[in-house]
């Protein structure tokens, strides 16, 4: 019975391994530098810089509006798109506190700070899986840099659960993590995405190991969002039928090609390449992929293979469960439509890409395709976080934050009752009492 008992933790142990323990001091100063540049990169890229004062989508619509007009408890606990959003409604209760002004910038800030935290989990965490602190670096890093991120999805609540979700599996493979804060973070993610169901099974592997407050904070969370999806409506996007071969064309699109091209690319590279694109996508992805597959150790061939398989599951449900029409890639703008559906499966893309970039075959030859994979993914990042920084169409330019409350304000003063607040995307707008803009 005793050796029965073993086995799944012997099984665990090996594919979720035990970090070495850091030097504490010199660590946390290098997290904390990472923490400001990113933050310095979120907020300061013109982008970033735009969404300070530009409230996006349901962060005003529904999360802040939610916030002004209802009580505390029923905020937090009422579903929207039928899942709870705990993080984004405790965000902007937090943010109506502030003054009306600051509350584009408040949404801002903390989804940047979010999004930061999450980047420093992906390097804590991948300690045990990575021996390069380059790697792990650079793995940070796209959570922060990668174009396919920073878009739609940049600097507002209404998004962040798709980095939530990327964060949630490495909170959970980081063994020894902080508990309390780390528990915290993964029970708030899987109280605020509802594709947190995937990783369910890392979460039961980890209740065979030491310290399970994550994993059963973790699964706890999973049940109180299971059972609000089962009993909340949902509104779906379309009726349209399903093409099979449009959503393997838009998978193939949206997740190596975006990957190494950011989706504002697309849009001129597929209509002039065709599949010839989506052939060299999938090839510079599959050479360090197979690698780290031959070259990793079991640990490591693990968290390729995991890693690979999230990355097409989630592209895949995304577009069956939310087609419609405009997600066809001869549409006008290719993937530009629900971009944000390429953000998690990019990222954990180039999870299992870096376990090849990280290895270090015997022969000598191997070691050059490992080495020549290294120099042209970095190359393909590099140029495509460039390509992204001078792209115009990320910068916000419809109607200021500022510029929304002072026509409210004119409204009400004329004898209006209730304010219409205006803010991006075009035509959104919420409506709150004027004694809330005064």
């Amino acid at each position: 019975m005793a050796l029965t008992a073993q086995r799944p933790r012997a099984l665990a142990d090996s594919v979720l391994p035990l970090p070495d323990e850091p030097r504490h001091e010199l660590a946390w100063l290098g997290l904390l530098g990472g923490f400001v540049a990113a933050m310095a990169f979120l907020l300061l890229i013109p982008a970033g810089w735009s969404r300070l004062d530009h409230l996006w989508a349901e962060d005003g619509a529904r999360f802040m509006v939610d916030a002004v007009r209802s009580p505390v408890l029923s905020n937090l606990t009422d579903p929207y798109g039928g899942y709870l959003h705990m993080l984004p409604r405790l965000v902007a209760q937090l943010v109506a506190l502030l003054p009306l002004e600051w509350a584009a910038a408040g949404f801002a800030v903390c989804a940047a700070i979010l999004r930061a935290l999450i980047a420093l989990i992906t390097f804590a965490a991948s300690k045990a899986y990575l021996k390069s602190t380059p790697m792990r670096f650079a793995l940070a890093a796209l959570v922060i840099v990668l174009p396919a991120g920073n878009s739609e999805t940049l600097n507002n609540m209404a998004n962040l659960h798709w980095f939530l979700l990327y964060g949630a599996f490495w909170a959970l493979l980081w063994r020894n993590a902080p508990r309390v804060p780390i528990a915290l973070f993964v029970v708030l993610a899987a109280l605020t995405s509802p594709l947190v169901f995937i990783l369910a099974p890392i979460a039961i592997l980890r209740l065979f190991q030491p310290r399970r407050e994550v994993p059963i904070a973790f699964l706890t969370g999973l049940v109180v969002q299971g059972l609000t999806m089962l009993f909340a409506s949902r509104t779906p996007y379309s009726h349209d039928a399903v093409d099979p071969v449009q959503v393997l064309l838009a998978s193939l699109l949206r997740v190596p090609v975006v990957a190494f091209t950011g989706s504002e690319r697309v849009v001129e590279l597929y209509p002039a390449m065709g599949n010839l694109l989506i052939l060299g996508s999938l090839l510079a992805a599959a050479v360090p992929i197979a690698a780290g597959l031959r070259f990793g150790d079991r640990a490591g061939r693990t968290l390729a293979l995991v890693a690979s398989a999230y990355s097409v599951i989630l592209i895949v449900a995304c577009l069956v469960l939310n087609w419609t029409q405009v997600l066809q890639v001869q549409a006008e703008d290719v993937v530009m439509a629900a971009q944000r559906y390429s953000i998690a499966p990019c990222l954990f893309l180039f999870t299992a890409i870096f376990v090849g970039l990280d290895a270090t075959p015997a022969k000598t030859w191997e070691r050059a395709v490992v080495a020549g994979s290294r120099y042209l993914i970095g190359f393909l990042v590099v140029v495509s976080v460039f390509a992204y920084l001078r792209e115009p169409k990320t910068v916000l330019t419809g109607v200021a934050w500022d510029e929304s409350l002072a026509n409210a304000r004119a409204a009400c003063a004329a004898g209006a009752t209730e304010a219409r607040l205006e803010h991006a995307p075009d035509d959104w707008f919420f409506i709150v009492p004027c004694e809330s803009v005064r």
